[in-house]
């Protein structure tokens, strides 16, 4: 499985569990995805959000999907600590 399947998965995972207020939808933001030896982390966000950047239609506090690298896996997962820290160290 490469990332590209892993991530119609997540985006399937999203539209089928995660219920997205009325008018509006999850779309997967791609700039956010992690990777490490198990799988893929997708993070979502409002597509009202992304379209307008008004923070009043962010989604916050949200668990991304984990896809692990077999596809046998899709659920809401945070990533470990050092992969966050990794990706976006502290300022």
């Amino acid at each position: 499985m490469d990332r590209h399947e892993a991530r119609g998965i997540a985006a399937q995972f999203v539209a089928v569990n995660v219920a997205a207020p009325p008018e509006d939808c999850y779309l997967i933001v791609d700039a956010g995805v992690i990777e490490d030896q198990d799988g893929w982390y997708f993070p979502y966000q409002s597509a009202r959000f992304i379209e307008t950047n008004d923070i009043s239609y962010s989604v916050v506090g949200n668990c991304p999907i984990f896809v692990s690298k077999c596809g046998k896996t899709a659920e809401l997962r945070r990533p470990p600590l050092h992969l966050i820290t990794r990706v976006r160290p502290r300022v």
